[in-house]
């Protein structure tokens, strides 16, 4: 029987973190094939970015009545297809028995270089890393491909778009894709980045990411997208993550009633919460190469590897009063 880890909090804010880098990929040729006017303006938006470092703030929330993260970062995208991001999880725990609340601010920092993406976090003054195979990758992979096979799958995922405003400056729509199709393609996406792992490892890795993809074919995903026309890059990004974190939730505990996983009760609390109440919505934007475009790239050099690094968190934001 697996016990869970807090809600895998290392999994969850990688997956928020990275829906941003969405469209900051190259561009690649995408076959041509019968589609109506708005599903045709996303394709000549998607296939219209050249590749280029790119630089951009990204904010994230996900609320519920008893649990608060917010990521505040900013991150860049390099032409190579490399992305790094810096900034903090601030995470706030409630309490509604007892009537307390706790807060925690986590420094980190996400690196990946073609299939791999690292998380290092910052705790009682150290670093930290960990490898984040899956999700994660999988979903910074199938976005930032020049490869037209990809990029035709994900126009193949594209299931609606609604245009809003098209002008000779912008475009706004926006966009439904097919959770299906969606999952399939960061299943295939991300089978490389599981390549290091074995034994336990490797197996309860594959136990979070199937969850994950259950919870992306339980509906559809929707975000609104502004491009730029001139230059035909991303000004703003909003993703609505909100149906993706409910279904992972009430996965998580329909595993747990069928004895597939331990719970605490503060954990089954939390889990109810996100699975029926919650909101996760993430918001990006380009900053213009005329401001400040530094990236704070800490030194982790003498970083060690700890899977668990973020294990506790929650175990301490839950009993760090006593009543």
């Amino acid at each position: 029987m697996m016990k869970f880890k807090s809600l895998n909090i290392r999994k969850l804010a990688a997956v928020a973190a990275v829906s941003g880098t969405l469209f900051f990929g190259g561009n690649a040729v995408v076959n041509a094939a019968p589609m109506d006017n708005g599903i045709w303006a996303f394709r000549e938006a998607y296939t219209a970015q050249a590749p280029s470092t790119r630089v951009f703030n990204q904010y994230m929330t996900m609320v519920t009545p008893n649990f608060h993260m917010d990521i505040d970062s900013k991150a860049q995208v390099l032409a190579s297809g490399q992305m790094r991001m810096s900034g903090d999880f601030n995470l706030t725990y409630t309490n509604l028995k007892k009537n307390y609340s706790t807060n925690s601010t986590i420094p980190f920092y996400i690196e990946q270089i073609d299939n791999q993406m690292t998380l290092y976090v910052q705790r009682r003054g150290k670093w930290s890393k960990m490898i984040l195979p899956g999700l994660p990758t999988g979903i910074a992979l199938m976005w930032k491909s020049n490869n037209p096979v990809v990029a035709n799958s994900v126009m193949s995922a594209v299931k609606a778009v609604e245009i809003l405003k098209d002008t000779p400056d912008m475009r706004i729509m926006n966009v439904t894709l097919d959770g299906a199709k969606v999952a399939d393609l960061m299943e295939k996406d991300s089978e490389s980045s599981f390549e290091g792992l074995s034994g336990d490892d490797l197996a309860y890795q594959k136990e979070i990411f199937s969850r994950w993809l259950a919870a992306f074919r339980k509906g559809d995903v929707t975000f609104s997208w502004t491009v730029n026309k001139p230059s035909w890059t991303t000004a703003t990004a909003t993703f609505d993550l909100t149906s993706i974190m409910r279904a992972y939730a009430r996965y998580t505990l329909d595993e747990s009633a069928a004895g597939r996983v331990i719970l605490t009760e503060e954990e089954r609390d939390l889990l109810d919460a996100v699975g029926y109440y919650s909101e996760l919505k993430s918001y990006t934007t380009t900053i213009n190469p005329k401001d400040d475009t530094t990236i704070t790239v800490p030194d982790v050099s003498n970083a060690k590897e700890n899977e668990n690094a973020l294990n506790d968190v929650f175990y301490e934001m839950t009993t760090a009063v006593q009543r």
